[in-house]
């Protein structure tokens, strides 16, 4: 029983790492029209040819927020890692953050 838990516990580990540090975090497009706190993903959807300062990535993406203060918002980001289900975090100075495994990705550093 010991090794299932151990074997778990790794496996959701390196789910939970970022090879990239960009990935880490995102930045939200129009930081004056939100409210910091923290919230969980409820959908993610594509802005077509909206991020015109990335040729890698010419798309935003619309981040659908449940906020645990309570509350519905949605921000757009420049970062694709985000999914349904996630817990986040916005911050005062414009970003959106990953909760999960965010501990376990400074451990690995």
């Amino acid at each position: 029983m010991r090794k299932i838990v151990a074997l778990l516990a790794l496996t959701v580990a390196g789910c939970s790492s970022y090879q990239n540090p960009a990935e880490i975090e995102g930045n939200i497009v129009t930081p004056g029209n939100f409210i910091a706190g923290s919230g969980v993903v409820v959908g993610v959807g594509v802005v077509p040819r909206a991020n015109k300062g990335n040729p890698n990535d010419p798309n935003l993406y619309r981040i659908s927020l449940q906020m645990d203060q309570g509350g519905f918002q949605q921000v757009d980001t420049d970062n694709s890692t985000f999914f349904a289900g996630q817990a986040v975090n916005l911050t005062n100075d414009g970003r959106i953050e990953h909760v999960s495994g965010t501990s376990m990705n400074r451990a690995v550093r």
